[in-house]
Order: structure tokens, then C-alpha cells, then sequence
């Protein structure tokens, strides 16, 4: 402790006894081998097990708080201020769960839409929205002109959306 304890808590006939700091050093052979654990600016007596616990969490937490500095941690309780709640400003991603449904049925009933599609029709799609080719480079291995390549990609995607099953 960095200053001398107002008070000191002993046990005494398992009871606490409240003592000042300077009865407690007078007397301090007497609680040689007893173990206290400092407490808002108050030691107390406590057992063994408490004892172990209470500096093994401290240690633990002196460990944590070195690792959160050698990694640069931060934490949004530092941001909190009597005006303000630091964890306000965090952002809740907590996901929609009827709008992922939604959108995996959706998903799902295009995947087979898209299954009833011709072997030229699902290249194409494939080749413009899978591989990112550009309509020219898509007509180039057709070996029709950009202009077609667009007007059956145009077909295509209005077939997909007049299906029954995605509206």
C-alpha cells in the first residue's frame, strides 16, 4: 500500500476487530504467519484460500492490463465521461435474423431458376457476373457482337425476375 491503512480488521474469536493502523503495528508480532488483504484503504484479515485468491486475480489482472498496453488495446469505458457513455458509440451488429432468411430463400430459389436456365443462358450470367468479364470480351467468345451479348443478358436477367418464386 502506498499510504498506512486507516483501519485494520482482525479476527479475534471469529469475529472482526477494528483497530487503528498504529495499535496494529505495536502489536504486530502478535499477527506474524495471519494474512490481510488490503481493502479501500483498510487491511483485513482473511484466510488462506482468500489470501491466494485475492493476489492471484491480482496478478492476473496486472498481467491483462500489461498485454492490453503492449498490444495497444483500447477500451470504449475509457471514452465514458458524466455526459457521455463511451459504449454509445458502438454500432450493433446483431444480425436480422428474418432478413437472413428471407434473403437465403431468396438465394435459394434463384439458384433454382437459375438450374432451368439453358447451358449458353447460365455461361453467360456466369462469365459477365462470376468471372467480371466485360459484355465485349463475353461477345468476343460467343463470336457475336456486344450489342447481342447485352440484349440476351437484358432477357436473361427479366426471365430470372419473372419467376414466380423470387417475388
Amino acid at each position: 500500500m502506498k499510504y498506512p491503512p486507516r483501519k485494520v480488521f482482525v479476527l479475534e474469536d471469529g469475529m472482526y476487530v477494528e483497530l487503528t493502523y498504529a495499535k496494529f503495528h505495536q502489536k504486530k508480532e502478535c499477527y506474524a504467519g495471519r494474512r490481510f488483504i488490503p481493502l479501500y484503504g483498510m487491511l483485513m484479515e482473511v484466510s488462506e484460500g482468500d489470501y491466494k485468491a485475492f493476489y492471484k486475480d491480482k496478478r492476473r489482472q496486472k498481467y491483462l492490463d500489461e498485454r492490453s498496453a503492449k498490444n495497444g488495446d483500447f477500451s470504449y469505458d475509457m471514452l465514458t465521461t458524466d455526459e457521455f457513455n463511451g459504449e454509445d458509440i458502438l454500432v450493433d451488429m446483431a444480425s436480422d435474423t428474418a432478413g437472413d432468411i428471407e434473403k437465403k430463400i431468396m438465394l435459394d430459389n434463384l439458384r433454382l431458376e437459375f438450374a432451368k436456365l439453358s447451358e449458353d443462358e447460365q455461361k453467360i450470367l456466369y462469365l459477365i457476373y462470376g468471372q467480371r468479364l466485360s459484355e465485349r470480351v463475353v461477345a468476343e467468345r460467343f463470336h457475336v457482337s456486344q450489342n447481342a451479348i447485352h440484349r440476351r443478358k437484358v432477357q436473361i436477367l427479366e426471365k430470372l425476375r419473372k419467376a414466380k418464386n423470387l417475388k
